[in-house]
């Protein structure tokens, strides 16, 4: 229960700390090879800016790296880029998390997405959220492993949005 409410209190600073910030190009986009043998640059965290467009959570953050370590269990070591976006508020245990792994550490970004789904089942969750999580998917689409942590009712549209998404990114 005290990592859920540190976890709070650390996205609430930071969402109020990015507030003001404006998009910046970072020069994370990378050259990633598709499973089809297509390469694109795909940014993991511009697919969740994207999909962050849909306005689905109340009061949405991104999650820093200390986070992404402590919370989610990713080795930055593992990665290119990463997008997490989840609600602000407490209650809500939704997320969109997109990573884009270094070349052959795909499975060790899997392995970290389904510790953090262990994690979220050990909880104690109101019982939609439950159900969110363990309804939970995990989907690889050549360097790239998202988990969707999502209510039933918006899940499929999301899914289909991302797919439709990464799609278009990698033409």
């Amino acid at each position: 229960m005290k990592k859920i409410l540190v976890s709070a209190l650390i996205a609430i600073m930071v969402g109020a700390t990015l507030t003001g910030c404006g998009k910046a190009n970072n020069g994370s986009n990378q050259s990633v090879e598709q499973g089809t043998g297509q390469t694109s640059s795909v940014s993991a965290k511009e697919v969740v800016e994207k999909l962050s467009e849909e306005e689905l959570f109340m009061m949405p953050t991104m999650v820093d790296d200390e986070m992404a370590k402590d919370i989610y269990h990713l080795n930055l070591e593992d990665i290119v880029d990463y997008g997490i976006l989840v609600p602000s508020v407490t209650a809500q245990q939704d997320a969109i998390i997109v990573v884009k792994a270094k070349e052959g550490k795909v499975d060790s970004v899997k392995a970290s997405l389904e510790e953090y789904i262990q994690d979220l089942l050990a909880g104690h969750l109101y019982p939609e959220y439950l159900e969110a999580a363990e309804n939970a998917t995990i989907e690889v689409n050549g360097d790239l492993v998202s988990l969707f942590i999502l209510n039933s009712e918006i899940k499929d549209n999301i899914e289909a949005k991302y797919n439709d998404l990464i799609k278009y990114l990698t033409i």
